[in-house]
């Protein structure tokens, strides 16, 4: 029996890690098939003119998603659990996570939720609003 594809989209959050292992434990099969999606969305302080310290601070940020990428790899390989870990420039995250969706044929999207207010997720958008309304497939939103 063909398995089920899972697109999750994690952060690097406390709650991104709470959705991607509630996702293992209560919706993953042993013959499904996970994509994790970390879109980068590189937060470098530009206050510096010096472009050796901006290539340096970019450097820097790029190795903390790579370790947040095999760190998720490493999970799925220790769990048995097929799949890949990746990470996605130029888009951002909701646009990543939908697009990577539709490529991959994806049966459901899991994504946390960091809980905003009303007015804050207004102002900042949310990731999670952006994907059920954009989604062709279910979504499940994981809130702790």
């Amino acid at each position: 029996m063909e398995g089920r594809t899972f697109v999750i989209g994690v952060d690097g959050s406390d709650n991104a890690d709470k959705a991607f292992n509630w996702m293992l434990d209560n919706l993953v099969g042993k013959n499904d098939n996970v994509v994790v999606v970390h879109c980068a969305e590189l937060t470098i302080p530009f206050s510096t003119q010096d472009a050796v310290s901006i290539s340096n601070a970019m450097a820097e940020e790029h190795k903390k998603i790579d370790i947040l990428i095999a760190k998720y790899a490493e999970i799925l390989k220790k769990r048995g659990i097929a799949g890949r870990a990746m990470r996605i420039d130029g888009q951002k995250p909701g646009e990543a996570i939908i697009s990577t969706a539709a490529s991959c044929n994806a049966n459901m999207i899991v994504t946390g939720t960091r809980g905003l207010g009303s007015i804050r997720r207004t102002i900042l958008g949310s990731v999670s609003d952006y994907i059920v309304k954009h989604a062709t497939v279910p979504v499940t939103i994981y809130r702790d």
